[in-house]
């Protein structure tokens, strides 16, 4: 929750446990170390990320577990509160219906964040306006109390106390990897 220049720290991070990762709502900061890291989002086990192949729709979050221990990939699970007047399910149909609103990441059109945008806005009612980063969008959902916990995997050596130091990026960093296509496939 609070800021450098040129970090964002993620305070409170626990050890994640794959049993707890696959109930309830996490977003998903995949290659935490990489400029820039890609983001996803599981609901209940379910995994839902845009990438320059297109939309993953009900993904397995244990098939990506299993590549995170197996190719040791930094990843953050931020844990998000599931409001009252949603269900699961529901929650689940919101995320679909946000992923696919987008063929794929694509400059100038679309990063992996648009459609995590669009669900906070859509389920928490987020104010969106300047939001272009995780870094942007993180403050706003801790303000909010929507942050419950946050978890983490393969970053032991990049912590510092129980806290990360998210490197900051710009739009230019992420139109390079989305040129270079290094986002993971999941």
């Amino acid at each position: 929750m609070h800021k450098s220049l040129d970090q964002y720290i993620i305070p409170d991070i626990l050890p994640a446990e794959d049993y707890f990762l696959l109930t309830d709502v996490y977003l998903i900061v995949l290659y935490a170390t990489r400029i820039p890291p890609h983001l996803a989002i599981s609901v209940n086990g379910k995994l839902f990320t845009l990438t320059v192949k297109g939309a993953t729709i009900d993904g397995e979050l244990k098939a990506l577990l299993k590549l995170i221990r197996q190719r040791m990939i930094d990843s953050i699970f931020i844990k998000l509160s599931v409001p009252p007047l949603f269900t699961i399910a529901e929650l689940r149909n919101e995320i679909k219906k946000y992923t696919l609103a987008y063929s794929r990441v694509d400059v100038g059109i679309a990063t992996c964040l648009s459609p995590i945008k669009d669900f906070c806005s859509g389920i928490y009612e987020t104010e969106l306006q300047r939001v272009n980063f995780v870094f942007d969008l993180l403050p706003k959902l801790y303000e909010q109390k929507v942050i419950t916990s946050c978890y983490q995997l393969n970053l032991n050596r990049y912590m510092i106390g129980n806290s990360f130091h998210l490197s900051k990026y710009t739009m230019n960093d992420i139109y390079e990897g989305i040129r270079s296509s290094s986002f993971i496939t999941v």
